[in-house]
């Protein structure tokens, strides 16, 4: 009998250990920072989209934008939970948003705009997917260098320089115009990979450029909205374990529902709920893209 007693406890353990170990390899939330930096792979992305900018302090109205964007980085997809794909991307960027770079909407009488930027940032995601094919909404955070290289229009100037018409639309643009100001963007989109190699990606942007970088007040905004951020990840993640079939699909919505919500406090209130009597409209930018990757 003690044989037969110590083969059934030896399988026991065995059996329990064998769980522990695929909790920890197919448990997404078990990150680790070297296993990206060493397993991910390089990526190259190019995007276009038609957007908007926008100033609650400006009275004047905006021309669209055709936006181009490019990325340089690294990607790695994890499968867990049998049907579940974890998307982690780290990538800098480089754009450049003009009116004359789109030819969908009238540019008549509204203010023409030649924007350059870059930055850096993340992409994290929940999605669905197999070996050939997976489908990732995600969402993205980046820090963003933004400088208005030029603007015109017929209400601002007239025949020539100084004739200019100073009003309050010249002098919150002219804060912008030659100087890269900071700022941050978040887009929310999705992901469809093809054969681990071909990724085409439709995204939509808001973008947040400072007219001044409290740096303080800033830094109180950029905490608050981090913490919430994070104790909802917490949340959305205890969903996608429960219910991995709807649990992206929540992980989604309720992430980019958060940082949308948070982009509207701050259209006219820069570092909100912070510094509300000397805080001032930020120059912002919407924009829908699509992107095409290629992961190597």
């Amino acid at each position: 009998m003690k044989p037969i007693l110590f083969y059934f406890l030896f399988l026991i353990t065995s059996f329990v250990v064998a769980q522990d170990d695929e909790n920890i390899y197919t448990d997404y939330l078990d990150e680790n920072v070297l296993d990206f930096i060493y397993k991910s792979r390089p990526m190259i992305e190019i995007d276009y989209g038609i957007g908007s900018p926008s100033n609650k302090n400006i009275s004047g109205e905006f021309a669209d934008v055709g936006s181009w964007d490019i990325k340089l980085g690294k990607s790695e997809q994890k499968n867990f939970k049998g049907i579940l794909v974890d998307l982690s991307e780290r990538y800098i960027f480089a754009s450049y948003l003009s009116s004359n770079a789109q030819n969908l909407s009238s540019t008549d009488n509204k203010i023409l705009t030649d924007t350059y930027r870059f930055g850096f940032g993340s992409r994290d995601g929940i999605g669905y997917g197999g070996s050939f094919i997976s489908v990732t909404p995600y969402i993205s955070q980046d820090f963003v260098w933004t400088q208005l290289s030029s603007y015109s229009n017929t209400r601002l100037f007239q025949q020539s320089k100084s004739d200019r018409i100073v009003d309050n639309d010249a002098l919150i643009l002219d804060d912008y115009l030659g100087t890269f100001r900071f700022g941050d963007r978040a887009t929310y989109g999705m992901k469809i990979e093809i054969a681990s190699t071909f990724q085409i990606n439709p995204y939509y942007e808001t973008s947040v450029v400072y007219r001044r970088h409290l740096f303080w007040y800033w830094s109180g905004s950029f905490i608050v909205s981090q913490a919430g951020y994070n104790i909802l990840s917490h949340f959305t993640d205890e969903i996608v374990d429960s219910s991995p079939i709807l649990g992206p699909i929540f992980n989604f919505a309720l992430k980019a529902g958060y940082l949308y919500g948070y982009y509207l406090l701050r259209q006219e209130n820069m570092n909100w709920p912070f510094n509300p009597s000397g805080n001032e409209a930020p120059l912002t930018f919407e924009t829908f893209n699509i992107g095409a990757s290629f992961v190597f």
